[in-house]
């Protein structure tokens, strides 16, 4: 590292060779005194297009520069505006040596402070005069007036500066610099940089993150200390207006101005105090109430409609110190309860209150001439400080709010997939004790049926034979029946996915070697129907046996040679029609003949919510079973108490 500072050293010296390359070769004049001439009047008056300096009295005064005189604390007059208001014409007279130098030289002023306008004159002309008001000059803006207008005209030998200013305001005016336009360039941008153009700036850039602010606050309105931000950056912004507006007229008048900029200064203690508050979170009720009543009462008093009782600018001095008592309790309240909090943020926000007040001590004693004019105002520095202090707690906060979302964003995730596992498991528990019960019904819904009708009629056939009643071929017929129901039993089994045609062709393919044997032709007419939802392997089964019951019915009693099968829908039912061109029998005659067989048709056909119905002719008899589309509550609950 050491090795490498002889190259630095000359690289510094390179640069400041290229930045400020006329400086030792230039001639420079730097007038540290002048001499002082105040000639008493009344009102403000246009400056003359030229001045003889010879006809002004001869009472001149040599003072040093830079040169102030003391504002009064307590104006003599509530107005500095009218023709009657007491003015004094304060003339600065500079003799110039006589030049070698061929370059346009340029007149360089720092700073002139006072309140009224500025008039320049060389060798008797005026080359330059303010334009703005009284109050808002245009005193902060450094300065830099061209003395010839040609490289090749002299030099002027005497430069008059003409001050009009009210008598109780005082005024000052800088050192000046005569040099060179390129080596004098320099002094003039840096303060320039230093009094306007930062300040101007760092104001800009603050209300520009200031609205940014308030936009996220419209989104989030939970979040006050974004708005808080937005009227601190919009205060900080009025109240920095003052440091470089003047070298044209306001577009307001001069009086509003003022009030603005004095009180933005009330409003940003204001602001800073419910900043603090919203940090350390303690409680401050007289001093909230205090520091509300304070910015009222001054910007009541300070009003424009009040100007002919009480001048505000005039009384800015004595303004600002009840600023600086209120804003130093604000900065020292605020620290003690930010400690007792244990808040970092409010301690350092704090802090820097307290330094600004000090740095607020600096521009009172500057702007009323305890100090040299030519120091440089700190307040915009403060403010620059307390941007950058406020963006740092904000967005520390925002990365809080963030890894908080985070945190809690893993910690549902995780507590989500604890849920999902214990979903998961019962899931699956509920899946197994499902199949569980749907075994478990199905074994019971076998062994009903195969008790209700296989066994059933077995245990008939059992006792018939014991009484020796029982025949060959009565005894052939009961296993025909009963392989017949375990048939059924077994198709009701098969998945039909609530095709109710399905299932009846599988009851076709089971009865058409039957039905042939028989003598009988089956004509089958069908027709689509819709699905039905509710078609299980029980009502499935029920459906079976109500049409096994009427084809066995047909062949047992009718006679019939053929029988037709058709189907039809509505918006709420499906019908299934089978048609036979037998002789016919009543319902009365098949109870006797078969007791139980109509009945279990219409208990089956009412458990599932269906009905059935015989019509019988000398030519046939028709049966129909109206089966509804959608099973109902009713119907429902009905089905399960009969089952």
């Amino acid at each position: 590292m050491l090795k490498q500072w002889p190259g630095i050293v000359l690289l510094t010296t390179a640069l400041l060779t290229l930045c400020i390359p006329a400086v030792a070769a230039t001639e420079s004049l730097h007038i540290t005194s002048a001499q002082l001439l105040n000639i008493p009047s009344q009102g403000f008056s246009a400056p003359p297009q030229r001045v003889d300096e010879k006809l002004l009295p001869d009472n001149w005064t040599t003072v040093t520069l830079p040169h102030a005189l003391t504002r009064q604390l307590l104006p003599t007059s509530a107005e500095h505006e009218n023709a009657k208001t007491p003015t004094i014409e304060t003339w600065y007279r500079l003799q110039l040596p006589a030049s070698t130098s061929e370059s346009q030289q340029q007149l360089y002023i720092p700073r002139w402070k006072t309140d009224g306008n500025l008039a320049i004159y060389a060798d008797g002309q005026l080359i330059y005069m303010s334009h703005s008001g009284v109050y808002w000059n245009g005193w902060n803006i450094p300065l830099s007036i061209s003395l010839n207008a040609t490289a090749d005209t002299p030099r002027p030998r005497v430069i008059l500066l003409r001050i009009q200013r009210p008598s109780d305001s005082g005024g000052g005016i800088s050192s000046i610099w005569v040099q060179d336009s390129s080596s004098l360039n320099w002094r003039y941008r840096l303060r320039h940089l230093l009094q306007v153009q930062l300040p101007y700036t760092s104001s800009v850039v603050f209300l520009a993150v200031g609205l940014f602010s308030f936009f996220v606050w419209c989104k989030s309105r939970h979040e006050h200390s974004y708005l808080l931000f937005f009227f601190i950056s919009t205060a900080s912004f009025i109240r920095t207006l003052h440091y470089y507006v003047g070298e044209t007229e306001l577009p307001i008048p001069e009086s509003w101005f003022s009030w603005l900029t004095i009180n933005a200064l009330f409003w940003m203690v204001l602001v800073t105090h419910f900043f603090l508050r919203s940090l350390h979170h303690r409680p401050t009720g007289r001093l909230s109430t205090l520091v509300t009543l304070v910015t009222l009462l001054a910007g009541v008093l300070t009003l424009p409609l009040l100007s002919g009782l009480l001048n505000a600018y005039a009384l800015s001095p004595l303004i600002y110190c009840a600023l600086i008592i209120t804003g130093s309790l604000v900065a020292g309240v605020g620290a003690y309860q930010s400690w007792q909090a244990r808040c970092n943020d409010g301690l350092l926000l704090s802090g820097w209150a307290i330094a600004g007040m000090l740095l607020g001590c600096h521009d009172w004693l500057l702007q009323n001439n305890y100090l040299s004019i030519e120091s440089i105002y700190l307040g915009p520095y403060s403010n620059i400080g307390a941007f950058l202090i406020v963006m740092h707690i904000i967005f520390r906060r925002f990365l809080k709010a963030n890894d908080n979302v985070k945190m809690t964003n893993a910690s549902l995730a995780f507590r989500l997939q604890e849920r999902e596992d214990e979903l998961k498991k019962s899931h699956q528990r509920l899946r197994v004790i499902e199949h569980r019960q749907t075994l478990s019904k199905e074994r019971q819904r076998l062994m009903q049926d195969m008790h209700d009708g296989m066994g059933s009629s077995l245990i008939i056939a059992l006792l018939e034979a014991e009484k020796g009643h029982l025949d060959a071929s009565s005894l052939t017929d009961v296993l025909k029946n009963c392989i017949e129901d375990l048939k059924l039993t077994i198709d009701s089994m098969e998945p039909v996915e609530a095709d109710l045609l399905l299932l009846m062709a599988t009851l076709r393919f089971r009865l058409t070697p039957r039905l042939e044997s028989a003598g009988i032709r089956l004509r089958w007419d069908i027709q689509n129907v819709p699905a039905l939802d509710w078609l299980d392997p029980r009502n499935a089964l029920h459906i079976l046996r109500i049409l096994q019951e009427t084809f066995s019915n047909i062949i047992k009693h009718t006679n019939a040679t053929e029988i037709r099968i058709t189907t039809s829908s509505d918006s709420t039912h499906i019908r299934v029609i089978i048609i036979d061109n037998g002789q016919g029998f009543s319902a009365e005659q098949s109870a006797l003949i078969n007791g139980k067989g109509l009945k279990n048709q219409q208990r089956r056909a009412a458990s599932i919510g269906a009905e059935v119905l015989w019509h019988s002719t000398t030519t046939g008899v028709t049966v129909t079973l109206t089966l509804p589309i959608v099973v109902t509550e009713r119907n429902s609950h009905t089905s399960e108490c009969l089952q």
